[in-house]
């Protein structure tokens, strides 16, 4: 067989399914030797997959720089891509339907296109629900990772019904628990040896890191610990952005930004946190949560029918767009440190119940379905 990775989309964006797709197909290039696998990304993601006798990666070096380039990509230059490589199926890691008979397996791990409050730019967001449902429609097959999230696929698309199917996630092999050496380490690195709470996404919006920065600011006035805040991310720098509103803050030494940052240094400093904050803004991708969980690092997240799926009792809950219940929230983790140790253990335990083994089975039972449909 030939199989396809298109990985080409709106540059500068990635949806989560690339990371999802990536863990992935790492894996199964070396459990299927006999199959070829072709992976298209830009030339700025050359080692988003990796190369082997029986993986090749092909870099487009045309521009996905905004609808009309994608659209020709996907009517035009995809489709005789793919006869060239005579592709037998083609999975789409950012959820969107290719005009080409060659069975397609769409990976959609999030709908958050749906909702007006979005870290995603509304130009893609409009996009997407512009050709959503021919996608559903046309698509041979759809992987998601939740029960949660076929739900409302299938809420919101009578057509996916029969076609979606639940593969969870699991951690990158980089994320697992450091020693009190390396964690002291990490801490004098990044933030003067001091204790830290850890909030990671790789876009942030101003009103979610305003939230976020309300609820710290309470939970320092109550405990007037030297607790640190390190955001991760990308933050926008314009003239009246979070970054300038930041120079007034109460707290504003207490708060580190690491705008870039390798995979390893994140899995280190996911590892030595005091407590991991997942998005706070209707983000329901797992990954780091799972990530957290494997580190033995508690994790404080928002309770929204997806999330608590993937962390059971093994993480701390608080309220979508409630400042007062993710502040209660870091002041529990910090206080009771014996409860602390017990969400920590459950989740070194709940973690185990997923791994990219397990996925990699499920997967391919979906794609080997695609292509005898």
């Amino acid at each position: 067989m030939h199989i396809v990775v298109n990985d080409i989309y709106f540059k500068g964006y990635h949806p989560h399914g690339n990371t999802f797709v990536q863990h992935l197909f790492a894996l199964l290039i070396e459990k299927h030797p006999e199959h070829h696998f072709y992976f298209l990304v830009n030339k700025f993601d050359k080692s988003a997959y990796p190369e082997a006798n029986n993986a090749s990666v092909i870099t487009i070096n045309s521009s996905i720089a905004n609808i009309a380039t994608l659209k020709l990509w996907d009517l035009i230059q995809l489709p005789r891509l793919l006869k060239q490589l005579k592709a037998t199926i083609l999975i789409q890691p950012n959820g969107l339907y290719a005009y080409t008979k060659v069975p397609q397996l769409l990976v959609i791990t999030d709908i958050l296109w749906l909702q007006t409050q979005s870290s995603i730019p509304s130009y893609i967001r409009w996009y997407h629900r512009l050709v959503i449902n021919k996608s559903v429609s046309k698509s041979s097959q759809i992987v998601t990772l939740t029960e949660k999230i076929r739900q409302e696929m299938l809420s919101n698309f009578p057509n996916a019904s029969g076609k979606v199917s639940i593969v969870n996630a699991a951690h990158s092999p980089l994320f697992h628990p450091i020693d009190y050496d390396d964690k002291r380490e990490v801490k004098a690195t990044y933030t003067e040896g001091k204790e830290f709470f850890l909030y990671n996404r790789i876009i942030h919006q101003d009103k979610t890191i305003i939230k976020l920065l309300k609820a710290f600011a309470l939970f320092k006035r109550w405990q007037k610990s030297n607790m640190k805040l390190l955001i991760v991310g990308a933050i926008a720098d314009n003239k009246n952005g979070i970054l300038s509103k930041l120079s007034s803050y109460k707290y504003k030494d207490d708060v580190m930004i690491m705008h870039t940052i390798s995979n390893q240094q994140l899995a280190q400093i996911t590892a030595a946190a005091y407590a991991v904050i997942h998005p706070y803004d209707l983000d329901p991708y797992t990954l780091p949560i799972l990530s957290s969980m494997n580190c033995g690092v508690p994790t404080i997240t928002i309770y929204d029918g997806t999330i608590d799926e993937i962390g059971g009792d093994a993480s701390l809950y608080a309220l979508p767009n409630d400042t007062n219940s993710l502040a209660n929230a870091l002041k529990l983790i910090y206080k009771d440190e014996l409860f602390g140790r017990s969400i920590t253990k459950k989740g070194l335990e709940q973690s185990e119940h997923f791994n990219w083994n397990n996925a990699s089975i499920s997967f391919w039972k979906v794609l080997m379905h695609t292509i005898t449909i």
